[in-house]
C-alpha cells in the first residue's frame, strides 16, 4: 500500500513538473520570437505587473535593444534545470551562449529574468 501511494505521488508530481516545464518552454519561445523581432510591447506584456512597474517599458526597450546589439539574435535555448522555482536554460545567441534564469508567476507571466555567462 505504501508503494502504491508513493507511485501515485511520483506520477502526480511529475505531471505538475512537466506542465510547469511546458509553460516555461512556451514563454521562453514567445520571448525568443519577440526578442528577435524586437517587439518591445509584446515582451513587456510577458512581464508581471510588478516587473512592469520595476522595469518600465523604456527599461525593457533599453534591455532588449542592448542585448540584441551586443549578442545578436536569440537562436536556440536548451533546458538545464529547475531549482526553487527558477528554470535555467542555455541560450544560444549569434555571438555567444549565455544562461537564462527565468521565473514565472502562477499566471505564466515573467516575474524574473536574467542572463549570465555560463
Amino acid at each position: 500500500m505504501k508503494y502504491i501511494f508513493l507511485v501515485l505521488i511520483c506520477f502526480s508530481t511529475s505531471s505538475i513538473i512537466a506542465q510547469d516545464k511546458a509553460t516555461y518552454d512556451k514563454v521562453s519561445k514567445t520571448f525568443q520570437e519577440n526578442f528577435n523581432a524586437q517587439n518591445i510591447d509584446a515582451i513587456f506584456d510577458l512581464y508581471t505587473t510588478e516587473m512592469q512597474k520595476e522595469m518600465t517599458k523604456e527599461g525593457v526597450k533599453r534591455f532588449v535593444n542592448g542585448c540584441h546589439d551586443q549578442f545578436g539574435k536569440l537562436k536556440d535555448f536548451t533546458f538545464i534545470e529547475a531549482a526553487e522555482g527558477i528554470y535555467s536554460y542555455d541560450v544560444e545567441f549569434d555571438k555567444l551562449t549565455l544562461v537564462m534564469e527565468l521565473q514565472l508567476n502562477k499566471e505564466g507571466k515573467i516575474s524574473a529574468i536574467q542572463f549570465q555567462e555560463s
